[in-house]
């Protein structure tokens, strides 16, 4: 059996023709008549009633036809994967994230992507929203990780978003902190305490209910809950990377859900010019590692 007998077979099925389906398929009508009773000896199925009005298939042949288009469909998706293969072998990828995407969904989908495209150089820069909007619209970056708070979503007339997933916002205080025994905080309650590791659109969020008091600003996580393990400070992080956060874990940080719900709605984002073939495989293993966290309700 080869595979041009099943591409011969599903277009005469199409057609109802021999001699059409020979001018579709540009060979002669005896190539294809020929290929055809070929595979119809080699299963011992007649795959065609023969007539003046056309070509039919039978009963076993419709059977036949189908399990046909689906063994050239799985040809053409083992076509397209060893393509993308092919295109990664010796790719570059720069990825820009924020901080809660980078403690929580990328390490995973990195790991996962790295056993597959072993070949493809990796860049990860852990930056804010802005910061990566603005290496994308420089060119430093392939894809951005990013997230808002505001309801209205995120656009750019230069970069593609495509949402992917939303987090609760959770103010983080130290063990020792007075704070730390609150079943909940209002803005209005935080605010009046020191705050820490702000991003941007918290910055803006915060400044609707008043003027924020950050103890210092700092873009490092590690040394953000270091000072709010400390009960210096509160700092904000998604619900989704403090699941399995050590400060956590071990009882050194106390997540406290805020009043007002507030969300993140996290974006990957890139320039309306181009996708790269190595861009288009990590954001699969980003959806992947969504669905994982989704099945064992991390999120």
């Amino acid at each position: 059996m080869r595979i041009e007998q099943l591409q011969y077979l599903l277009v005469v099925a199409e057609t109802g023709s021999i001699s059409i389906a020979a001018e579709k398929m540009h060979v002669s009508q005896p190539n294809i008549s020929h290929a055809i009773v070929t595979l119809e000896r080699e299963i011992g199925v007649s795959l065609f009633n023969r007539t003046r009005a056309g070509t039919f298939p039978t009963e076993a042949g419709k059977t036949i036809i189908a399990k046909a288009q689906d063994i050239l469909s799985k040809l053409e998706d083992l076509k397209e994967t060893a393509k993308v293969h092919s295109t990664l072998l010796e790719d570059r990828l720069s990825i820009g994230a924020i901080s809660g995407v980078c403690t929580s969904i990328l390490p995973r989908a990195l790991s996962n992507f790295a056993a597959k495209y072993p070949y493809v150089e990796m860049e990860v820069v852990e930056e804010h929203s802005g910061g990566i909007e603005e290496r994308l619209l420089s060119g430093k970056l392939d894809l951005g990780l990013m997230g808002v708070t505001n309801s209205g979503g995120y656009s750019h007339k230069h970069l593609v978003a495509e949402h992917f997933l939303s987090c609760k916002v959770m103010a983080c205080v130290g063990a020792k902190s007075p704070l730390a025994d609150k079943k909940s905080l209002s803005f209005t309650e935080i605010l009046q305490h020191p705050i820490i590791g702000v991003s941007e659109h918290m910055s803006e969020l915060l400044n609707r209910y008043g003027k924020p008091r950050e103890l210092f600003h700092s873009k490092g996580t590690e040394a953000v809950k270091c000072v709010a393990a400390e009960g210096m400070a509160i700092c904000f992080y998604m619900d989704v990377a403090l699941k399995n956060d050590p400060y956590v874990t071990t009882g050194q940080i106390v997540p406290i859900p805020i009043k007002e719900d507030p969300v993140v709605q996290l974006y990957w984002v890139h320039d309306k010019k181009r996708l790269t073939a190595a861009s288009e495989a990590f954001v699969k293993e980003v959806m992947q590692q969504v669905e994982y966290f989704r099945r064992i309700k991390v999120i």
